[in-house]
């Protein structure tokens, strides 16, 4: 599935979720910071149509999975890869 199947599929009725790694989202917006090598709210928010207090949790819930890393001074977040 591409990105932009993903963008698709989530612009008609986005499911409710709380931003969670339990949220149904969750792993679209992994793969949404995974395809561009960049982790911001507004990056997930505008592929996946929600809310930035949505996609806030979203990448919060990605720090604590060791997905992205925790927000430099500068306020960027780094891309951390899988380990294999």
């Amino acid at each position: 599935m591409t990105l932009r199947d993903l963008e698709l599929k989530t612009q008609g009725e986005v499911p409710a979720g709380d931003g969670s790694a339990a949220d149904p989202l969750y792993e679209t917006a992994v793969t949404v910071v995974r395809t561009n090598q960049r982790a911001s709210i507004s990056l997930v928010q505008r592929h996946l149509h929600i809310g930035d207090n949505r996609a806030a949790r979203l990448l919060e819930a990605m720090e604590a999975s060791g997905v992205i890393s925790t927000a430099a001074s500068n306020g960027n977040r780094e891309f951390l890869p899988c380990e294999s």
